[in-house]
Formats: C-alpha cells, structure tokens, sequence
C-alpha cells in the first residue's frame, strides 16, 4: 500500500477533474501510482493509461474488466456474464501478477486458491479514474506487482456543501443499474458517498456449442457502497476515514470434475468489506508524515440448491507509515514501513485450509531530476513469517526531448509470495513454498507532430520489455512446487491521429511471446498478437465512439461439444465491435446509449466459456 502526504492528496484531488480518457494523449496529467510522489506521466519511466471512469460508463462500461479492455497490453478475459470470475493478464504476466489497489490499498483477495483479483465484480460508480502502470513495482508495493498495478482512485469531497449524482440504466439480459452519490465540503470537513445497485438476468454461460447449453440465464446482483471522508483537524494535521463493501451473488453453471455443465441451482455470494483510518501530519514545506491501518475482510460461499459447499474467508489487517521528505526543489525522497496479518479460514472438497502469515516491509524511494532528466528508483526490504525475506529494487530514468515527446529506460525487479492456500491446503499444499519472482527491463517513448494544422496532429508511441521469472508455483506430483520458469518479450505500437479538434483516431498493435522457459510452450489465454482500433468523437454536447477490438489465437485449456475436459490447444481468435453515443442535454444531463458485440461474433474469452452476445445499454446520468 502506497499513502500520501496532504499536499499529495490534495494535488491528486485537484487533477481528478482535468484527466482525459487516456493519458498518454497529455503528458502534463499527473498520476500518483508509480512513484514516491505525484508525477507527470512523461517523467515517469514506464507504461501508463488513466481511465475517466465517467468517460468509460459513457461507452457502456459497468466493470473495472471492460474498463481494462482498453489498456494496451492488458487481457481480462471474464467466464461469462458481468459478475462471473475473471483475471486480469498484464503485459504477458499471470493473473495473479498485476497488484489491484483501491486507493492505494490492495483488495486481492487472501482466502482464495492464488490471491487472485476478480474484476468481474467490481463496478465503477464510487470511481473517479483508474490509473494503469505496467511493469514490475514490487520495491513499492511488495508481493504481487510483477506485471504492473492497477490502481482505483475514488471520488473525493469537491467545493460547495452538496453535490449530488444520480444515474440509471438498462438495457439487454434485463439488465439494471442504478447509483446515487454525493460528495461536497462542510468547513474543514469533505465527504464523498456512494451507493450503487446492479442486476441482469445475464446470458446462458455455457457456449451454444456443447450439448449441455439450455439457454438457461446466468445472472448476478451486485451493491457496492463507498465512503471517503477527510477533516482537516489543523492546517498541518488531518484525519480521513475510508469504507467501503461490495456484495455480490453470481449463478454460475459447475459440471462434474471440473466439465462444463448446466445447473440452474448454482450460486456464489461473495462480501468483501474494507476500512481505512489514517492521519497525515505535515511538520513543514518539506517534511510531512503518514500513518494509517485498517483491514479487509472477504468472504465467498458456493451454494448448490441452498446447501452450502466450498467457502473461503481471508482477513487482512495492515498499517502503514510513510515519511516524504522533499530535500532539494527538484528531488523528493519517501521512507515507508507497513506491517501485514493475513488469515485463512476456508473448506476446499470438504477439507478445512487454515493459516495465517505475518509480513512486514521497508522500503525507499526517490524521484528527481537531473537537468531534464528525471529519475526515479526504490529498494524494498520484505520479510514473511514462514519463508524469510524477499529484496526488489527498480530504478528507470525518462528524456524528454525537444518539447515533442520522451524516452525512457527502467529495470526491476519484483516477486509474488505464495498464497496462503497453497501452503496450507491439505494433501497438497507445501509451507516450504518460495516466492516467485522476476527480472524486468524495458524501453519506450512517446511523441507527438504537427500535422493537419494541429500540433499533436499525430501522436507516435512504442514499448519493449523482457522478463524472466523463476520459481513459478505449480504442480509436481501431488503437491505444489516451485518448478516452472518464464520468459516474456513483450512488444507494443500506437499511433493516433487528430484530423480535427473533435475527431481522434487510434491504433494499438500489442505482440506477446510469453513461453515456459522449461518446455518452450506458450503460455495459456496469453494471445501472440492482439489488436485494437478506435475512432472517437466529440462536437459540442454529442460524442461517439466506435472501437475494434482482436484477441489473437492463444494456447487454452479446451472442452469438446459434450461439455469435457480435452486437454490443452490453441484456440480462435475472435472480434469484438463496440459503439457508444453520448449526449450532453445542458450543464445537467447527460444521456447515452452504448451497444456492445455490434456484429453478435460468437465467442469463448475462456475455452468453455459463451462470450456476450450483442448488447444494447441505456443511461441517464443527473449532476444537478
């Protein structure tokens, strides 16, 4: 977790209103994961996207997953309907290697098989913008963030004592949204709230294909409630609460040992709660303090006819301090430490798994300057009660040249300690696990010509990174075992043309060669190339956005027409057309509409798995 001083809250709260959809189009735009402090992208050495939440509920978008599509480089392939498991694959990496932070605390869950994020179930309403930066951070964030962070920054208290946001939607699968918020600023205290509600009937999860589809619905309903408040005591100290709960109940259709089949009786509820208490104390202009705790608690039953089977609850209790120290005008240094207690309590096949894993950290890092160019770096220390001591370190530099762009350069390194269930799972879990972990480098640069009139006429961008991991967890025999190695080249190409101040066209080509360095055989769901386009709109109060999207053939693991397990082998690659329309009706109103598999392509982002059929979604969003 990576907390901020007050100045740094508030420079990030004042910039919430200015970002564009995607970042890149504007290196002054600051993000604040990434580096010991709030930073312009073009001085920050790595891969970075900033989704507007607002923009993305604009296009359709209700989950982070279908926020994710548009990050180049990124997969979130989801088994089935919004609501159902999906994993997030970063720049080649494995799902569970791209850490999720909701502002700045990590929400991956402890209890289940590996630590993995589902982002399939949280929705987007208590979201002011999702900032993307891929490549490992593990010496500031710890386990977890190989392949990059996803970080979900909130709303936050805005001037004037009330204002409030009310949006509904509907559209294909029966599908409802509805959420109402406020935020605003009483004397020295801010608020922001926000409730949201999603139900759908969904889509049948079994593909048309298999003998078993019925045609049955897989629905979910979701509640999330957010809180975010801050109440400056003085003008150096200040205290701020986070809450937030999400609730979600999913049908899903299990088969026997692990085949595809129907039932309609099938259901997963799943509670993740979390809170935050922390104070920022700043001593002076250069030096101020932080210090925080809270916990998240999780909690995932499978039901089948109202008869409880597998369950899985993790806790996660943590505090953190933090100490920013800006010792020159151009140089800010950070000193943190945090402590974790992590918790198991789960029944797997009807066996008990518990454990619990104590972990604390320290790290320090620096960004700055040198003339124009900017250097950041950090090294981290992380001991876990069980298995020792874990070092990373990462440090990248970024040349902008020639008022037209950057360049950068960066090298780390990062790691992923093994999940409380597999060293604890009985029969075949192994408490002797080492962490897995990686080497990383990578190049890239962005620039931006003048052409048709226009000086960021034509935008350029491209990014080369190779990575080796080892000790990756498996199995060997009966039991998990250190025992697999990885090699990712990752490879990717943008361009983006402005004909006019109200039409941009983009086009995104991303190559992965992800293989086990072992068997040299691919790596599964991870696709060799993939593929995007857009075209985007936006004249007075109308805007429009139409968007491509390929996933190349890819190594799965597959199931034949009768719902069976048939092994592991390359599977199709499929398109996906987007269209979405917005329009705004005075300062107040905004109406959209957004249709989703335009072409109603058939398609599995999971082998055994129905993709959506086409989709139309329509929305009222109020700000009075």
């Amino acid at each position: 977790m990576r907390l901020y001083s007050t100045r740094a809250a508030l420079l990030a709260a004042v910039s919430l209103t200015t970002l564009p959809a995607y970042a890149q189009d504007s290196n002054d735009v600051i993000v604040v994961t990434g580096a010991p402090a709030p930073i312009t992208i073009e001085s920050l050495p790595a891969a970075i996207t900033v989704i507007d939440a607002d923009e993305a509920r604009a296009r359709g978008d209700i989950a982070l997953d279908q926020a994710l599509a548009s990050v180049p480089g990124v997969q979130a392939p989801r088994t089935g309907p919004i609501g159902q498991q999906t994993s997030i694959f970063s720049g080649g990496f494995e799902s569970n290697h791209t850490l999720v932070l909701f502002d700045g605390v990590r929400i991956d869950d402890p209890s289940t098989p590996e630590s993995i994020f589902d982002a399939g179930q949280d929705t987007l309403a208590d979201a002011s913008r999702i900032e993307v930066v891929q490549g490992p951070l593990s010496a500031l964030y710890g386990s977890g963030a190989l392949g990059g962070v996803v970080n979900i920054l909130p709303r936050r208290g805005g001037e004037g004592a009330l204002n409030p946001r009310l949006e509904v939607a509907t559209g294909s699968f029966e599908t409802l949204l509805a959420n109402a918020a406020a935020d605003g600023a009483l004397g020295n205290f801010r608020y922001a709230v926000t409730a949201e509600g999603y139900a759908s009937d969904g889509y049948d999860i079994v593909p048309e294909r298999m003998s078993v589809h019925t045609g049955e619905g897989d629905g979910a309903s979701i509640t999330t409630l957010t809180g975010v408040f801050d109440y400056a005591l003085t003008d150096t100290l200040g205290v701020d609460l986070l809450l937030r709960q999400r609730k979600a109940d999913v049908d899903f259709d299990p088969g026997f040992f692990g085949d595809i089949g129907e039932n309609p009786e099938a259901e997963i509820a799943s509670d993740t709660a979390l809170w935050r208490l922390g104070a920022t104390w700043a001593l002076s202009d250069a030096l101020s303090l932080r210090l925080s705790g809270g916990a998240l608690e999780t909690d995932r039953v499978i039901t089948d006819a109202g008869v409880s089977g597998d369950e899985y609850h993790g806790d996660r209790d943590f505090a953190d301090f933090t100490a920013t120290w800006s010792i020159a005008p151009d140089w800010t240094l950070l000193l943190g430490a945090q402590t974790e207690d992590e918790t198991i309590d789960a029944v797997n096949f009807g066996s008990s798994v518990v454990g619990e894993q104590e972990h604390w950290g320290a790290y320090v890092a620096a960004q700055g300057a040198l003339g124009p160019l900017a250097i950041t770096g950090a090294v981290r220390q992380d001991d876990f009660d069980g298995f020792g001591q874990e070092a990373t370190w990462r440090a990248g530099v970024a040349y902008p040249f020639a008022d037209i762009g950057r360049v950068y350069a960066s090298y780390g390194t990062s790691y992923r300690a093994p999940s409380l269930f597999e060293r604890f799972v009985p029969f075949y879990g192994n408490a002797a696990l080492d962490p897995e972990s990686a080497e990383t480098w990578e190049v890239g640069g962005d620039a931006h010509f003048a052409l048709f009139g226009r000086g960021d006429g034509l935008e350029l961008g491209a990014l080369y990174r190779a990575s080796e991991i080892e000790d990756l967890i498996g199995f060997v025999g009966f039991a998990y075992g250190n025992i697999d190695e990885a090699e990712i080249e990752y490879a990717e190409a943008r361009i983006a043309v402005r004909p006019t101040d109200w039409l941009t066209a983009r086009v995104i080509y991303a190559n992965t060669d992800a293989v086990n360095a072992n068997t040299d055989v691919a790596l599964q769901r991870r696709p060799e190339e993939a593929w995007s386009a857009e075209l985007a709109a936006e004249h007075g109060a109308l805007s429009g956005q139409i968007s491509w999207r390929q996933v190349g053939s890819r190594l799965d693991t597959v199931y034949n027409d009768l719902g069976f397990w048939s092994g592991v082998a390359e599977v199709e690659a499929y398109d996906i057309l987007r269209a979405s329309a917005a329009w705004a009706v005075g300062d107040d109103v905004k109406l959209y509409v957004a249709a989703d598999n335009v072409l109603d392509e058939t398609y599995e982002p999971v082998n055994g798995f129905a993709g959506a059929p086409a989709s139309v979604f329509v929305g009222i969003r109020v700000t009075p």
